[in-house]
């Protein structure tokens, strides 16, 4: 099993995206330090060189903006990595807004770090610079550069008021650079109010992410989309004779942890909730943190959201339960007395195997051949993108 840390190495960022839950810690130049990193690394590999079903550890580098600080602190960064994990499988992912990008920053990318992810919400204008002015060409301007340098890469998409209207246009700008992409629906915001004007229902999110599906269906492409892709490869395996049923189970291994830049660790739901980090992994290891009350009381009650709505569910086993144990504060209009209903990835679920049954009727199994082809490769060849290739789209 793949272990998988989030690491918020800094919260400075170069831009203000009116969204951003980590808005107020954005001026912030704090980061973590080399002999915090270290600690981190060693309690890390110590407790997973001890568990055999670990395949391999994901640190995903993320901020604020994590390509801020010079690229010497990121290689001795990944020099005390090498040291605590000799021998183990480690990946490391970035994501960043790619407004800072040189020559010494591409060849860390190129040289450092596994994937790398662009945040970039092609409609709606979210995403600001310090002054308060749209972020877009540029970035587009640095994603060319990656381009033109041979260094692949996905994007993240945010879903908001303000571009739900334009998921085709989304989705056949990416279609059309060949470039895999996520849809991210938006995420609790960091004081009330802030997504006052773009916040958008579960049955909006469901309902566009429904769209992308039908036109990724109906599309040549082989571009992955998350979530729509895995969705479609989980349902594909169902179909399987040997298929077996996968659950997300804390209780037995824990594939999610959050660090905050201080050093706590959390569960995806309860990020930054006070009083509910598990421990904090600079000055204690791994073994220590896990066998905490608090850690205990959190994945209890990810196992009470999964019972009260995973168990009766048709998807479970193709859908492990996430979703539900982790991720329903994007959907706070779904909650009722305190328990929140799957509007999403069940909608969706429900979506793609109707539209995969017709789909079968008309073509028979070139749509499986086709999601089976994603599933083992999908597709990154993509040329040069420009900003009137946005307004094209």
């Amino acid at each position: 099993m793949r272990a998988q840390y989030v690491v918020k190495v800094t919260k400075h960022c170069n831009l203000r995206c009116s969204y951003c839950y980590e808005y107020p810690e954005l001026g912030n130049p704090d980061r973590m330090s080399i002999e915090q990193l270290s600690a981190m690394f060693k309690h890390i590999a110590e407790h997973h060189r001890k568990r055999p079903e670990t395949s391999s550890v994901l640190f995903i580098w993320h901020g604020g903006e994590p390509l801020l600080p010079e690229p010497a602190y990121w290689r001795a960064i990944f020099a005390e990595q090498k040291k605590h994990f000799a021998g183990m499988k480690v990946v490391n992912d970035v994501q960043t807004n790619l407004m800072l990008l040189d020559d010494d920053r591409i060849d860390l990318i190129r040289n450092g770090f596994n994937g790398i992810g662009v945040s970039i919400d092609v409609f709606g204008d979210l995403r600001l610079n310090i002054a308060g002015r749209p972020s877009q060409k540029r970035v587009l301007a640095n994603m060319d550069r990656l381009q033109e340098a041979g260094i692949s890469f996905g994007c993240i998409t945010v879903l908001t008021r303000k571009n739900l209207h334009r998921v085709d246009r989304i989705f056949r700008f990416y279609e059309s650079l060949g470039r895999t992409f996520r849809l991210l629906p938006l995420f609790q915001g960091a004081f009330d109010d802030q997504h006052a004007g773009y916040e958008v229902t579960a049955e909006e999110v469901l309902g566009a992410l429904c769209r992308v599906a039908d036109l990724w269906l109906e599309s040549p492409t082989k571009i992955r989309i998350g979530p729509i892709t895995e969705q479609l490869t989980n349902l594909m395996y169902k179909q399987y004779p040997d298929y077996k049923p996968a659950y997300y189970d804390r209780r037995s291994f824990e594939e999610v942890a959050i660090v905050n830049t201080n050093g706590d660790l959390y569960s995806q739901a309860d990020a930054y909730t006070p009083g509910r980090a598990w421990g904090n992994i600079f000055r204690s290891s791994l073994d220590e943190i896990l066998s905490t009350d608090s850690h205990a009381r959190s994945v209890l009650d990810a196992e009470s959201r999964m019972a009260g709505v995973c168990l009766k569910c048709e998807y479970f086993g193709a859908c492990t339960g996430f979703p539900v144990a982790e991720d329903q504060r994007r959907y706070p209009d779904t909650v009722r007395d305190g328990k929140a209903a799957c509007v999403v990835e069940r909608g969706l679920f429900m979506h793609l195997e109707r539209r995969l049954r017709e789909a079968e009727k008309r073509h028979g199994s070139a749509v499986w051949e086709k999601i089976e082809e994603v599933t083992k490769e999908g597709t990154s060849e993509a040329p040069p993108i420009g900003w009137e290739d946005i307004r094209a789209a």
